[in-house]
């Protein structure tokens, strides 16, 4: 992979995978055309050749937490075909740290039976 920015934290791993893809045997020489994007970047792009090889290096990613883009803009994927971005850490829920809150009694709407 050629790096075109500062690379995010653990891009080893990443510049690794992409190697083993390369090593990967295909039947036809596809040709694809990988990028890695965060906040609208493009880090780094790369090219791979076969089937085995995407497969192989979109699922190491999707396991690392990036997001998978195949169809866009010729600017949303910055002329690539296949391109991962850090998919945004989930919103956590906000607790209410007051507790002082009070809840309503229960109503009975129905009389019990005896």
């Amino acid at each position: 992979m050629k790096l075109l920015h500062e690379p995010p934290a653990g891009f080893d791993g990443i510049a690794r995978s992409f190697a083993m893809a390369k090593h990967m045997p295909t039947t036809h020489r596809l040709g694809l055309k990988i990028g890695i994007a965060q906040e609208g970047v493009l880090l780094a792009q790369g090219e791979l050749d076969g089937y085995r090889q995407v497969a192989f290096f979109s699922k190491h990613l999707r396991s690392l937490g990036y997001k998978e883009h195949l169809l866009g803009g010729e600017d949303e994927m910055f002329g690539c075909d296949m391109l991962f971005s850090v998919a945004p850490p989930p919103k956590r829920r906000v607790e209410d740290s007051d507790p002082s809150f009070i809840r309503r009694p229960a109503v009975e709407l129905w009389p019990a039976r005896n």
